[in-house]
Parts: C-alpha cells; structure tokens; sequence
C-alpha cells in the first residue's frame, strides 16, 4: 500500500481504503466511540496531523473521517450514513 502524501508528511490510508476500528478498551478518554469500535468503514477525509490540546504534549496521530453504514453498527435495514473522526493509531485495514 502506497502511504498518502499531505503538505509533506506520510499517511497510511488514502480516501477510498476500507478499515475497521480496533477493539480496545484502554483507559482514560480514547476519542474513538465504543460504539465504532470493531466495526467496518471506509475513509472519506483525511485531515493530517492536528494539534493536541488536551495535554500539549506534541501531536495526535492523522486524523480520518472513516463513512459507516448505520446498519453496520446498529443493525437493521437503515440506508443511513455515518460519518466518525477517528486517529490513525485506532484503524487497520480491512
């Protein structure tokens, strides 16, 4: 897999990969809801490396928007889209 390029900096995924959350459950605040996680989407956005402000310490891993079928995360027979920014270091490929 060729790694994006953005304003000079390497990404993993491109627009268009598909992925799946990671299931982990790790302790203080992931940012990533638990209702993603392990769950199949498809990366629609990249937004690169964000500032962190929560702690100052340095950054945040690239941040994705991942596009989900509702119907993969609540089940049912809903048409509807849902649209999650998640950090890199919870995706893996599908």
């Amino acid at each position: 897999m060729q790694a994006n390029v953005v304003g000079g900096e390497n990404y993993r995924f491109h627009v268009g990969d598909q992925v799946r959350i990671k299931q982990e459950n790790p302790v203080g605040n992931p940012r990533t809801p638990k209702h993603i996680r392990g769950k199949k989407g498809v990366i629609v956005a990249l937004h690169g490396v964000i500032p962190n402000p929560q702690d100052h310490r340095g950054l945040y891993s690239p941040l994705y928007t991942v596009l989900f079928d509702v119907k993969e995360i609540f089940g049912g027979s809903s048409h509807d889209k849902l649209r999650v920014d998640v950090h890199e270091e919870w995706l893996e490929a599908e």
